[in-house]
């Protein structure tokens, strides 16, 4: 029993990372958060550009790092004359980040594909146990998780640009983040606030899957005790 347990939490921890990573997925290209963000940081007008101009940019820049294209070149016109939105230093930024954000999908699919084979094996062996080990993998899952939410939460709020600058000096091996807002579109684009709304927002869709999960299971345990009446 101690061995299906420990089994359990190995899945529960691989599960909740695939749904954090999944809740960065949806929150990142969601196309109307975008449009929601950038009206109320005033963007298109800081800019200069066009809202369609803008959103533009935006899809492109979105459809290279899903590897929907192979580059982000787009001309908008800028304070009225027509300008490549991104400049080679942006350019090559974009590269790393699209291989961070393919590299963690295929973590992501992994895990989550390690949790369902996991769980299924532990349950086959011991199936009058299954809402018992369900319960271990979603606890031990899940404080794993939110022991480091509450970490990053917290940290986020009480100094994001630190926050954000660590964020990148852990993932990224150069400074090509570091953008001059006198020159770059996209740092006007994507300012510190506009990444504070987004960990905000992955961390609210990640409780609301968390939410939909412990209801499930509630549901579940419902089922098996009225199977018992």
């Amino acid at each position: 029993m101690r061995i299906n347990k420990s089994l359990a939490s190995i899945a529960g921890i691989c599960l909740f990372i695939s749904l954090l990573l999944t809740s960065i997925d949806l929150v990142c290209f969601n196309r109307a958060f975008f449009r929601w963000q950038y009206l109320l940081n005033h963007t298109a007008e800081e800019i200069h550009i066009s809202n369609e101009g803008l959103m533009n940019a935006t899809n492109t820049l979105l459809d290279y790092l899903q590897d929907k294209r192979d580059d982000i070149v787009v001309v908008e016109e800028v304070n009225g004359k027509p300008r490549e939105i991104f400049d080679e230093r942006e350019t090559l930024h974009m590269v790393d980040v699209k291989n961070l954000y393919l590299n963690a999908m295929f973590v992501r699919n992994t895990m989550f594909v390690a949790a369902v084979v996991i769980l299924l094996a532990i349950t086959l062996r011991t199936r009058s146990q299954v809402y018992s080990l369900l319960t271990v993998a979603f606890r031990n899952g899940l404080l794993c998780l939110a022991a480091i939410l509450s970490f990053v939460g917290i940290y986020a709020i009480v100094d994001f640009n630190s926050f954000w600058m660590n964020f990148h000096y852990v993932f990224f091996d150069n400074d090509l983040f570091l953008l001059d807002p006198n020159i770059s579109i996209m740092i006007n684009m994507f300012p510190s606030n506009f990444f504070f709304a987004i960990v905000m927002a992955i961390i609210i869709s990640f409780a609301c899957m968390v939410i939909g999960l412990r209801i499930l299971l509630s549901l579940y345990r419902n089922r098996l005790e009225k199977r018992a009446l």
